[in-house]
């Protein structure tokens, strides 16, 4: 995909993209995710975020293991006319976003406001470098066998898992129904 520099643009064409070629994303390029990634906002300013960004071959694989037996059990939608889609571990560089458990050991809308903007920066700046990404969350389903892979404490939640890499064709803008569909004003009146 080309690069986007106007912001609006770049909203525009903000995908899920979940094939990729086998070319590999420079550390330099993922270190650009990442900084944009850290400079989003959070509950309190506390930056709870932590990034694990996985190359290995032998890591992604078992992750995507686990996140395929995780999927097995989620009856989703048929996506985009039954398009075939690659594993994670295809993907050149698997990111983990994780977030700092609050003292009640309980993730919650604020431990989420503070890690899903920052994934969000991430996926962002990745577009704007013409890489493509996805917000993957289905593995907490597997928890348990995903943080054990990855070595990740208990005070500590994987909020998502991000594949990187570059997309596997040219990608046009998303489709979005009108703004009336969803906006207001002053009041609920649907």
């Amino acid at each position: 995909m080309k690069p986007i520099t106007n912001v609006h643009e770049l909203f525009r064409h903000q995908r899920a993209i979940r094939n990729f070629t086998d070319e590999d994303v420079p550390d330099e390029l993922v270190d650009q995710v990442l900084t944009a990634a850290i400079h989003a906002p959070s509950g309190s300013n506390t930056q709870p975020w932590h990034f694990i960004v996985i190359r290995d071959p032998s890591v992604k694989n078992a992750i995507s293991e686990v996140y395929e037996e995780a999927r097995a059990t989620y009856r989703a939608p048929q996506s985009s006319a039954g398009s075939v889609r690659q594993p994670l571990s295809a993907a050149p560089v698997l990111i983990v976003a994780c977030v700092n458990t609050p003292a009640s050991g309980r993730a919650g809308f604020q431990t989420g406001a503070s890690i899903y903007p920052s994934v969000q920066n991430l996926m962002l700046a990745a577009r704007a470098l013409g890489l493509g990404t996805v917000l993957t969350a289905l593995h907490r389903r597997r928890k348990a066998q995903l943080h054990d892979i990855l070595g990740i404490p208990d005070y500590i939640e994987s909020a998502a898992i991000i594949p990187l890499g570059w997309p596997d064709r040219e990608y046009g803008p998303n489709r979005r129904q009108p703004l009336e569909r969803f906006v207001m004003r002053d009041r609920w009146n649907r």
